[in-house]
């Protein structure tokens, strides 16, 4: 194998890894080190591939990258993107490089693998510069909040088909150079040309991702809506119990008036120890199991886990929420978090009734930079297994039932900070809920 060769292996071997690093700037450091190892293993075996498929093994490549991001329960459209879009990038890294740093050093493209050092200056500098594109991406990706939009089937589908277009146009692009003999000036030409498709490709993204903002904009003002809805009727609920309880609250003291005017200190002693006493235990009994809400201070979170509770509470469901220190702020939109949260809830009162002491406990606290919000439920004795509990239309109540899990599913499908474990014991269902 003639320097050269080695030279144009080591290049190969150094963009791999700014592949890796790329990937990792692009979802967040999603791989841990221990996966991100095995990735590049396979990666850099891969790479001899290049003697017998030349450039192709670069899909390769996007595959093995594609798949880790697979494995961490990505949805396809997001891995497909990502791993694209970090080819994508190495391209535009390669193109400003060659265009604009080589013309001002006036060092020819084929002399760059002549020497071990200009090898490795020219691949650490075209590592730098995609390292540097995807910084700025990601940032405009968090701050649009795009990946949402990219994990919705409808936009998942257009931003799939236009980075494998990409991708295709550029292979195709090199094919047809390649035939030419690579001639500087159509090389020069296939460049200013891709340049503008990627320009385009910028414009078209943009608009498709404009026209799911607004899409998804007026979903959650209607799920909004609904949740309104919802408010006003436990409110309306809430008010039609009270005004149950002050009847009885009446009848109550009508009750101990009889005992007053006959006198009967006795008998309305007996009275009150067994009728009054433990209703007002059961009231601050029930108002300290749910009081540490008041460490919430996301209204909309607050608000529905505090009705939910209630409701458990008055279905002699043992309720219980622990919230340590004061939780500020949760990184993801609050009508996807809240919709979150209800389901959950709703699916542990719902099993928390079968069981025979039915209990339920929600905990909210920090985990270095993560939210972890944790749901437990006293276990019925007809659960389900693990792997049935979420699939579509899945219900212990019959048919037509069980989209609960199954929309938490695909809600949480949407947001890559998002995990959800679940895990099941002899005595409680745990639904862990981590928000990165």
């Amino acid at each position: 194998m003639n320097p050269t060769t080695i030279n144009l292996f080591l290049a190969i071997l150094i963009q791999t890894i700014g592949f890796f690093i790329v990937v990792q700037i692009l979802t967040g450091r999603m791989l841990k080190w221990k996966e991100g190892l095995v990735v590049m293993v396979c990666a850099i075996a891969s790479i001899p591939l290049f003697l017998v498929i030349s450039y192709w093994v670069n899909l390769i490549l996007i595959a093995i990258f594609a798949l880790a991001l697979l494995y961490k329960k990505q949805t396809i459209f997001l891995s497909i993107t990502v791993a694209s879009l970090t080819f994508i990038i190495s391209i535009l890294s390669d193109y400003l490089f060659n265009n604009i740093f080589l013309v001002l050093i006036k060092i020819p493209v084929s002399e760059l693998y002549n020497h071990a050092l200009t090898t490795v200056v020219y691949a650490v500098s075209m590592m730098l510069i995609a390292c540097l594109i995807a910084y700025v991406l990601k940032k405009v990706i968090d701050k649009w909040n795009l990946y949402t939009y990219i994990n919705q089937k409808k936009y998942g589908f257009i931003t799939v088909a236009i980075v494998l277009l990409t991708l295709l146009i550029y292979h195709l692009n090199i094919f047809f150079s390649a035939a030419d003999g690579f001639v500087q000036e159509i090389v020069r030409l296939n460049t200013v040309i891709f340049l503008a498709y990627f320009a385009i490709l910028i414009g078209m993204l943009y608009l498709v991702l404009q026209s799911a903002v607004q899409e998804i904009q007026m979903k959650n003002q209607q799920e909004q809506f609904v949740q309104l809805q919802e408010y006003t009727s436990t409110l309306e609920t809430l008010h039609n119990e009270m005004r149950v309880f002050r009847h009885d609250y009446i009848n109550i003291l009508s009750s101990m008036a009889g005992y007053i005017d006959e006198n009967d200190m006795e008998g309305l002693k007996i009275y009150f120890e067994k009728n009054i006493a433990p209703i007002n235990h059961q009231f601050e009994t029930n108002d300290y199991k749910i009081s540490s809400l008041q460490n919430i201070h996301v209204t909309e979170l607050k608000g529905l886990i505090a009705i939910k509770l209630i409701r458990a509470q008055e279905l002699n469901i043992d309720a219980i929420v622990e919230v340590v220190e004061g939780i500020d702020k949760i990184n993801m939109p609050s009508v996807d978090l809240c919709k979150a949260v209800g389901i959950l809830l709703d699916n542990a009162v719902e099993a928390a009734l079968e069981s025979d002491n039915p209990t339920i406990r929600v905990a909210i606290f920090k985990k270095e930079e993560a939210t972890e919000i944790v749901f437990a439920n006293s276990v019925p004795a007809n659960m389900p297994p693990l792997y049935k509990i979420f699939e579509d239309g899945f219900s212990t109540k019959g048919t037509n039932r069980g989209i609960g899990l199954s929309s938490l599913k695909e809600t949480l499908q949407k947001y890559p900070n998002v995990t959800l474990d679940t895990k099941l014991s002899e005595r409680e269902f745990i639904q862990e809920l981590e928000i990165v």
